[in-house]
């Protein structure tokens, strides 16, 4: 339990990084590029991804899970990486000749070979990617520390580098430079405990088990990098642009909700595998409310702060975007809540089938919407398109977890109200605010200073919520024997 603890205070700590970081970039790059140069950068980035996925063949979530439960016997261990390895170098050289066929075809969307070089050495030096080794063995200190580092050396190369909008291309250099330098690092730690020998490696034996893991990442990819993609098919580059901004605005909140639960993925299968079912039972009711205090408030605020958070952020080349935000404001709800059905039940205990069954529903409806509203109402439709997509996958996986495991609490009704209700006192913070401030910075800082600990204070004292009351016992705790350690 101290490691679990642990673990989320590093996971934090990186979610923090990934806030804060945008935070910083998103308002300066938002001024010095224009619309067309960032629909650029995103539409390529995007591409980068798509095959990313192709070429990662399950083999993420499948090392995950299987390091999890052999990271106490050496042999097993380094025998499994290298193994993993290797598959992931074949399919990411097949994929890469997919890749050039690719933007062959798009040419006339891409139009820029510095952007095609960029993607190309994120493609090669990604074949070595093994970020599920740490992952499965819960080393969240090194990943917090290497990601910091890296994402604060690209911060630092985009204020000096990026200073026109000619530079868009310098700007995805940072972005995919940023990439190959965690990839690079993750590699040398590797490879300094685990010696390379390629004997007796029989990387063909994963085959069968990571495939349906592979139809999992292919179909969950949609809605997460072919978004700006297939906008850009069928409008402009200036579209991808403000729908880019729009995206990334919500899932930098979005990444710090779900990462907590990829902490907790690890956790979970190791329970099951040793049977201890009161635990597991515990750890899921507790994610449950965990995924309704924490995104519940962040998505009513989304919404209410639309408006002040986009005019502070993007400047006037992006005013539009306001009105995607408040359209896509439900998804830190829908995708958290989304990502620990299908992910924590589903796929920690082997049903990764029905997991598939669902992102297949959701995400051909998703293409289907995508293509047609995004033709008729650009950024706006693919910001619908995205919600309905992302609810049905929510509403499948949840019929199937019912179905298939109806012991298992996943539903806590006054957690969900509790955070509703303490939730609405935004509105009246919110609305004083809009109306006697100018500056929307000023608006967004105060918002968040008054709202958070209101809402905190509300269901400790008044909701009285039994999650929040642990946690805080469990804070407390932990400071006094941190001072009674410190005074002797």
């Amino acid at each position: 339990m101290a490691n679990l603890k642990k673990n989320l205070v590093y996971n934090f700590l990186l979610s923090f990084s990934q806030v804060l970081m945008p935070l910083i970039s998103i308002p300066y790059i938002s001024r010095v590029l224009t619309p067309e140069g960032i629909g650029k950068v995103s539409f390529i980035d995007s591409l980068s991804y798509c095959f990313v996925t192709i070429a990662e063949f399950g083999i993420v979530v499948y090392g995950i899970r299987e390091i999890a439960k052999v990271k106490q016997n050496k042999n097993e261990l380094h025998k499994l990486v290298l193994e993993l390895v290797v598959l992931h170098c074949i399919t990411s050289a097949i994929t890469l000749i997919f890749y050039g066929i690719t933007v062959y075809i798009l040419w006339q969307k891409i139009q820029d070979i510095r952007l095609v070089f960029f993607s190309v050495s994120f493609l090669l030096v990604n074949a070595f990617a093994c970020e599920w080794y740490f992952w499965g063995l819960e080393k969240f200190r090194y990943i917090t520390i290497r990601s910091f580092i890296s994402r604060l050396l690209g911060l630092i190369a985009l204020f000096i580098l990026v200073k026109a909008p000619p530079d868009y291309y310098i700007y995805y250099g940072i972005i995919t430079t940023a990439a190959i330098i965690n990839l690079l690092t993750n590699l040398v730690n590797v490879f300094r405990k685990i010696p390379i020998t390629l004997q007796k490696v029989q990387w063909k034996r994963h085959l069968k088990h990571t495939l349906t893991t592979y139809f999992i990442s292919l179909v969950y990819g949609i809605t997460v990098w072919l978004d700006n993609v297939l906008l850009g098919i069928v409008s402009t580059a200036a579209v991808v642009g403000i729908y880019s901004m729009s995206i990334k605005m919500i899932r930098v909140g979005v990444s710090v909700f779900t990462d907590m639960f990829l902490v907790l993925y690890p956790r979970t299968t190791t329970l099951l595998y040793q049977e201890k079912d009161k635990e597991l039972q515990q750890t899921i009711l507790q994610s449950v409310q965990l995924v309704f205090i924490i995104t519940i408030p962040a998505s009513i605020g989304i919404f209410l702060m639309a408006e002040p958070l986009v005019n502070a952020l993007l400047g006037v080349h992006f005013s539009g975007v306001s009105r995607n935000v408040q359209i896509l404001a439900l998804l830190p709800l829908i995708k958290t809540y989304s990502l620990f059905l299908n992910k924590q039940i589903l796929m920690s205990h082997g049903k990764e089938k029905l997991q598939l069954y669902g992102l297949i529903i959701g995400s051909s409806v998703y293409i289907l919407l995508m293509l047609g509203l995004s033709y008729y109402l650009h950024d706006r439709g693919a910001c619908y398109a995205m919600i309905i997509g992302e609810l049905i996958i929510l509403a499948v996986g949840f019929g199937y977890v019912r179905k298939n495991f109806p012991g298992l609490q996943i539903f806590d009704t006054t957690s969900l109200l509790q955070s509703i209700f303490a939730s609405l006192l935004f509105i009246p913070v919110i609305w004083a605010l809009k109306t006697y401030l100018a500056s929307p910075v000023l608006i967004v800082l105060l918002a968040l200073l008054i709202c958070v600990p209101v809402y905190f204070l509300v269901q400790l004292l008044v909701m009285k919520n039994k999650l929040v009351l642990q946690l805080y016992g469990s804070a407390m705790a932990s400071l006094k024997k941190n001072i009674v350690n410190t005074q002797s």
